[in-house]
């Protein structure tokens, strides 16, 4: 690291880990893999160094920082609990490591004002909700509550009573999906627009949605451009493309605190993979609109394989085991939606929004 050899560093920290087992050595690899901006492999070196020393503050405010880099606000703040909980007192020699901590004392608090409010919570008179509504309600408050007080390695999982698993949906489920399918081309046109513009970088920020992804573009990597994410507009993006924007005010989306809506391109590169992995609510349902689909290219939820066709939606429930392959020489494009599942009537959504209202964390700095 001294001689700047960063990749060299990497593999020789890589080669220690397999090795043997040890906190500090993982440490410096999540240190080491995001100096190389592998911010996924990052967070899988630094959430092993935390499973070795779960009382070692450092590691858990790395771990912390790493998954907040990558969008994953509610799992950042179970780290950051963690490392305020066993900080030192006095950290006025390490000013960089104690603006972190200040940080991550901020986002702690903000959840504590969100476990007041769901405390708090009572439906509101005339919701509409029927008695098995409400009483699935409440159970989502303390589903969320045991959420709030698991331990920083516990992926956060927010689950509505009532909610059956399934596999895939019929897109007549939904309002407005052959809006979007007509508006195929138009998407199409502009994704292929933003990829050529100056200064545009097609692998933004990819990482944060599942551990083995990779922020590069490349082969046998995955990546995406961002429109709307968590919920937030990214106006990097979004304002080059109008017509694939539109497309949001035109689909049911949910508002789940730091989780919804979101809306992205979604580029899965030649000879890629994306391995089994599930969602974080049973709320939504995730609609894929195919917009450059070479042969060779598929999809699988609970053991259920389909394929994508440019002009028709794919929906399905995230919260089954799913995966996706490339297995072409030219890469794969689709835009990805998130949908209300059609199941919960309006005063339940309302209901689910008001409960999820997790916004002071996101605001938290």
């Amino acid at each position: 690291m001294a001689r700047g050899d960063v990749s060299q560093a990497a593999s020789l920290l890589e080669l220690a880990a397999q090795r043997a087992q040890d906190a500090t050595t993982l440490l410096r690899l999540a240190t080491i893999r995001r100096s190389l901006g592998d911010l996924p492999g990052a967070v899988q070196a630094a959430a092993a160094a935390v499973e070795l020393a779960p009382r070692n503050f450092v590691m858990s405010l790395l771990l912390g920082s790493l998954r907040e880099a990558t969008g994953a606000l509610h799992a950042s703040e179970r780290a950051y609990r963690v490392a305020c909980e066993f900080a030192p007192v006095d950290l006025s020699f390490q000013p960089a490591v104690a603006r972190q901590l200040e940080r991550a004392k901020a986002k702690v608090e903000a959840v504590a004002k969100w476990r007041r409010r769901l405390f708090e919570w009572r439906p509101e008179i005339g919701s509409g909700l029927t008695a098995d509504e409400e009483a699935r309600l409440r159970q989502f408050r303390s589903n969320i509550l045991n959420n709030l007080d698991a331990g920083p390695l516990a992926p956060p999982l927010f689950l509505v009573p009532g909610v059956r698993p399934a596999k895939y949906f019929d897109s007549s489920e939904f309002p407005r999906i052959a809006d979007v399918e007509a508006a195929t081309y138009a998407m199409r046109k502009e994704f292929l627009a933003l990829i050529e513009s100056p200064g545009i970088n097609v692998t933004a920020d990819a990482s944060g949605n599942h551990d083995s992804q990779s922020t590069s573009p490349a082969a046998g990597k995955w990546s995406m451009i961002p429109l709307v994410r968590n919920g937030i507009v990214v106006e990097q993006f979004a304002s080059r493309c109008p017509a694939t924007m539109a497309i949001a005010g035109v689909l049911d989306q949910p508002k789940l605190g730091l989780i919804s809506p979101n809306l992205y391109f979604s580029i899965l590169g030649p000879g890629s993979r994306i391995p089994p992995h599930i969602g974080i609510s049973n709320a939504r349902a995730i609609a894929h609109f195919p917009l450059i689909v070479p042969a060779d290219c598929g999809f699988r939820v609970g053991g259920e394989s389909r394929y994508w066709e440019v002009g028709k939606a794919m929906i399905f429930d995230d919260m089954t085991t799913h995966e996706a392959w490339n297995d072409s020489g030219s890469m794969r494009v689709i835009v990805i939606a998130d949908l209300w599942r059609p199941e919960l009537r309006p005063s339940m959504r309302s209901g689910v929004e008001a409960l999820m209202d997790s916004s002071d964390l996101g605001q938290a700095n």
